[in-house]
């Protein structure tokens, strides 16, 4: 099976690299009734490939005559004709740090995407430490090292990435990543990152451009205020107290807009006029440094050292000599305010800020506000790297290839981890004297590190590829996000028609998703933002972030998503958590049905929902029925209608995962749930009946109020047969014999399912009635008595278990009359 899955990726990447030219006709035929190979034609980026195969697959004369390859060594053969060959990339040592670790697999995956998309290059199969590779024809010898290049410069660190392909740059994982997520509460100064390409430092200087655009905004409309509240202090209609207020109001405006005004121009007074003044220094020294050698007469330890100098002075240059006296121009017309010598420059130069500016606009007040500008000297700082991103030239080399064509050589090193002579993310040997970059916020989720041999506490070393591609990678570990991980489930894997299916489907969604809702997707990867209220409260960080994961994916996901995939939260220090399905789905129709949202209106306004809280944690424990009461409480819409689907999808897939537990040789505490589960939603849909029966008898004869009165007496006595066979007497009007029916309805066709099953188990026979479109159980007394006799003595004999389950049970009616659980709650709140 293994053998055919290979032999379809190959052939469908073949054809859309357009490398076979015998029997075509007859292998599209083929592949067109191949699920597996109409699956991976659209990853391949050829919708010539993907409208022949359903072009094929409609035709009904359509054969599917069987074909096959050969394999000579690497090369792969099909009808005589080489069409291309196998190859196995290897992996190295991953970072160990979670945050660096996703933005290598990341790339990985991205890197990967490209060769697919850009050159049909498809993957056969892949481990943690290889992927193996076909290759087709037409790229003769493919150099994975200008590939790996080709990609960052063009996808990964280009602004817009490839849009022809759906490959996203920038704009879409660095910039989306600012507008969505606060990695620092406090704010940080510019970043100090390894510079790749042109196109990353516009966007670097577009964000610093950005942050002064936002800056100067605040200013001004906090002048629109102090303006404001002159004309209403002009005014004679207003009172003392009124006066006194705005007056005061109006002092504190006009301090702070001085106070920042101030700050501001000082800092960029002081900081740019410093660096114009180093740069004239700088270019006279270089001047003057050329006079000399060219002088006659030089010895070679003169012309050595002069040469020296030189090249120590150009590594200090950041303007040319045109620029430095243009902006010293500007400085002085702008009397050292830093937003008018923005403006002029813009007005003088509207090329060189054509593009930031453009890119400028995609940043959210979220994004700049991660950078802290209310302090003057980082606000000088911003200004003076726009213009240097702007205007030098200098690039750091591309990182080396995640991928490469022979593994990777183990190194020796020193022990200890203090130390700059290896990278601490990569573990990659660095020279410790010209070690330059360190760990960022971008990089590590807590870039100061106390370090096992270290003395204090500080921020270690990196090598410039794992600092780089940091940057570029949108997958950050904060309290304001979660990070999951989705994949077809395991067992679809047995199945390659199914998986490949599935994978496309996954990827499709994250796309729309991501682009839809505002979510970061890279790889296999999707980064969700926590909701907050608009005080500021973190609902992640306040649910807990696993609660919060469950609530999140079961509110945004469809039930059909939830289903088909396997979800995993992604955390630091440790293993993956796993998502249960079965949770997703009983979470996802509780929340529809009874209304609830992670962030809810409160008496003091926005709040997160605690109570939707507890109820995931005994949903994370299977106790559903808790969860459903918990609910009930407080929810003032509540669904049976929509309750009753999840109920029945959570049993059916609980009962399937203990399947497999049981298949494995092992029994836990979820299969003693499920059995639990079951066994209420049963026993619910025989004494529910008699429920219904008396609460109708009784609101006919002394109304609502009494009604409920009685039904909660009735539910209380659950515990006992013979006491709810008693209380049950009140729902028959003659008060002489106790019988009920259960309708089936869209409301109860669990409890309906499971009741019928238990009649089954009973030897009870023929209650299943239908007359005029409508089905029923009939129930009586002796159903009760022998319903309760079966469950004591099968797994409910000791009295720990019998309480659970007439618990469980006194709790599920409740929910079926969830008016009751809040009349129930606001009372002994009295």
């Amino acid at each position: 099976m293994m053998a055919d899955s290979v032999c379809i990726k190959i052939l469908t990447s073949a054809l859309a690299a357009g490398v076979i030219s015998t029997e075509k006709s007859k292998l599209i035929e083929f592949l067109a009734s191949q699920p597996e190979a109409v699956a991976i034609a659209p990853l391949l980026g050829s919708p010539k490939l993907v409208r022949e195969l359903k072009l094929a697959k409609n035709n009904q004369n359509n054969r599917t005559a069987a074909v096959s390859l050969k394999f000579e060594g690497e090369r792969v053969v099909y009808e005589g004709q080489i069409i291309g060959l196998v190859k196995i990339l290897y992996k190295g040592t991953l970072p160990g740090e979670l945050q660096a670790r996703l933005a290598s697999e990341s790339a990985i995956d991205r890197f990967l995407e490209y060769l697919q998309k850009r050159h049909k290059i498809t993957v056969l199969d892949e481990s943690d430490r290889h992927t193996r590779l076909f290759i087709p024809s037409h790229l003769e010898k493919p150099d994975f090292r200008e590939l790996w290049q080709n990609f960052l410069r063009d996808v990964a660190f280009s602004a817009y990435g490839d849009t022809s392909y759906q490959l996203p740059g920038l704009t879409q994982t660095f910039i989306a990543m600012l507008n969505t997520i606060t990695l620092a509460g406090r704010g940080f100064s510019t970043l100090d990152v390894p510079i790749l390409t042109d196109e990353q430092a516009a966007v670097l200087a577009a964000w610093y451009l950005a942050v002064v655009r936002d800056v100067g905004n605040r200013q001004k409309s906090r002048q629109r205020q102090i303006d404001e509240l002159r004309q209403d202090l002009a005014a004679t209609t207003l009172s003392d107290k009124e006066c006194k207020s705005k007056e005061a109001e109006l002092q504190s405006k006009e301090k702070m807009q001085a106070k920042e005004a101030n700050n501001y121009q000082d800092y960029f007074t002081k900081s740019f006029g410093k660096i114009l003044d180093e740069q004239e220094a700088i270019w006279e020294s270089l001047h003057q440094c050329r006079q000399e050698l060219t002088q006659p007469g030089l010895t070679k330890a003169q012309q050595k050292k002069l040469g020296n100098q030189q090249d120590k002075l150009g590594e200090r240059v950041v303007f040319s000599p045109e620029s430095v006296r243009q902006k010293r121009h500007l400085f002085n017309q702008a009397n050292g305010n830093p937003f008018e010598f923005i403006r002029l420059d813009r007005e003088q130069n509207p090329e060189k800020f054509r593009e930031i500016a453009a890119i400028a606009e995609i940043f959210t007040k979220t994004a700049t506000d991660q950078i802290n500008s209310t302090r003057g000297d980082i606000f000088a700082k911003c200004i003076l790297e726009m213009y240097r991103l702007l205007e030098t030239e200098a690039r750091e080399p591309l990182p080396a290839p995640l991928l490469t064509e022979q593994p990777a050589e183990m190194g020796m090193r020193s022990p200890g981890d203090d130390s700059k002579e290896f990278c601490y993310a990569c573990g990659v040997a660095l020279n410790p004297k010209t070690a330059r970059w360190q760990v960022l916020r971008f990089m590590f989720e807590r870039p100061s590190q106390r370090r096992q041999s270290s003395s204090s506490e500080g921020r270690p070393h990196i090598c410039a590829s794992c600092s780089a591609l940091a940057f570029a990678s949108p997958l950050k570990v904060t309290n304001e996000s979660i990070i999951l991980r989705m994949a077809p489930p395991p067992e679809t894997k047995k199945t390659p028609d199914l998986w490949e299916a599935k994978r496309q489907k996954l990827k499709d969604y994250m796309r729309m998703l991501a682009t839809k809702d505002m979510h970061l997707n890279a790889g296999r990867y999707l980064v969700l933002a926590s909701d907050k209220t608009i005080g500021g409260d973190v609902a992640a960080k306040k649910l807990g972030q696993r609660q919060y994961a469950l609530a999140k994916v079961a509110s945004i996901f469809p039930i059909e998503v939830l289903s088909d995939f396997d979800f995993s939260l992604i955390v630091q220090g440790s293993q993956a958590i796993h998502l249960e399905s079965r949770h997703l789905i009983f979470l996802k129709g509780l929340m529809e049905g009874c209304g609830q949202h992670i962030i809810v209106s409160g008496k003091s306004g926005q709040e997160i929902n605690i109570h939707l809280g507890d109820a995931v944690r005994y949903i994370e424990q299977d106790l559903p029925v808790m969860a459903e009461y918990t609910i009930a409480k407080v929810a003032s819409n509540f669904h049976q209608v929509k309750l009753e689907p999840a109920r029945d999808a959570y049993c059916q897939s609980i009962q399937q995962d203990v399947k497999g537990l049981l298949a494995m040789g092992s029994e836990n505490q979820t299969s003693k749930r499920a059995t639990l589960y079951k066994d209420v939603a049963a026993i619910t849909g025989l004494t529910y009946a008699f429920a219904l029966s008396l609460e109708d008898i009784a609101k006919k004869a002394k109304g609502p109020e009494y009604a409920e009165r009685e039904v909660s007496k009735l539910i209380e006595s659950v515990d006992d047969a013979v006491d709810f066979c008693y209380y049950a007497t009140l729902g028959n009007e003659e008060k002489t014999k106790v019988q009920a029916r259960l309708y089936q309805n869209a409301d109860n066709y669990f409890v309906y399912g499971q009741a019928k099953e238990l009649l089954a188990k009973l030897d009870i026979s023929d209650r299943e009635k239908s007359e005029g479109g409508k089905t029923w159980l009939q129930f009586y007394a002796d159903d009760v008595i022998k319903a309760y006799a079966y469950f004591a003595e099968k797994g409910y004999t000791s009295d720990k278990n019998w309480k659970e389950l007439a618990y469980k049970l006194k709790l599920s009616l409740y929910t079926r009359f969830p008016e009751m659980v809040r009349k129930l709650k606001s009372t002994s709140e009295k």
